[in-house]
């Protein structure tokens, strides 16, 4: 393996134009819905002559915390460590948001040969971006969705895109409140997808992350608890 070579690859992309920007430390986490063939690791570049890549694997929840550093504020991620001279292949990325702490979601691409293996989503994770108490709901389906939580309907989140949903205050004897989620089916309206109980708590938050599958149209939510483990 020529790591010289491949760090000297990675330092001409961090003073090229597009990635002037300063070298960016963050502590961050990860969160990969579904692996890419091929791609349960992936590599991080980091600033600097003499530092080594950092390898990253995926887990399919939410990772324990990694220290890192980007060469911008543009997280890219690569495949494997080249031989011979080869160039990096980028095989996902995403703009960071402000906080130092950032949770990145991996979603697989099933698509064209110009698409990278996996889409990524930042997303601040510091306790005042998100607060315990909350859930952070992500709608990966292809069409808009939204959530009735505790019998309070909450507007519709649109296809790819996210908000955060508090815990109720109406609560049975064992901290648990009904939620039910719909989705916009073709003719304009609301049909729904499915019910469940989620368990309300003001020392842990959850990521929510909805899907539907394009060969039965069915939605899916899938629940990742979220104790932040700096809280431990």
């Amino acid at each position: 393996m020529n790591r010289k070579l491949f760090l000297a690859s990675l330092l001409l992309l961090a003073t090229a134009p597009a990635s002037s920007a300063a070298p960016r430390k963050v502590s961050f986490r990860t969160l990969c819905i579904e692996r890419a063939e091929g791609l349960d690791k992936v590599i991080v570049p980091v600033a600097g002559k003499k530092a080594k890549p950092q390898e990253i694997a995926l887990y399919t929840d939410i990772s324990p915390v990694i220290d890192g550093s980007f060469l911008s504020d543009e997280a890219v991620f690569y495949k494997g460590i080249p031989e011979g001279g080869a160039k990096p292949v980028a095989v996902g990325k995403a703009r960071m948001g402000k906080s130092s702490r950032q949770l990145f979601v991996f979603i697989k691409n099933e698509g064209g040969e110009d698409e990278m293996p996996y889409r990524v989503l930042a997303f601040d994770d510091d306790e005042k971006s998100f607060p315990l108490g909350h859930v952070r709901a992500i709608n990966l389906a292809s069409v808009p969705v939204k959530y009735t939580v505790a019998d309070n309907e909450l507007p519709e989140i649109a296809a790819g895109g996210s908000t955060q949903i508090p815990h109720p205050k109406q609560v049975n004897e064992y901290n648990l409140y009904p939620v039910s989620v719909l989705y916009k089916n073709a003719q304009g309206g609301w049909t729904q997808g499915g019910t469940s109980n989620w368990k309300a708590s003001e020392k842990t938050r959850q990521v929510a992350v909805t899907n539907d599958s394009a060969a039965d149209k069915t939605l899916t939510v899938r629940i990742y608890s979220d104790i932040p483990p700096w809280k431990k």
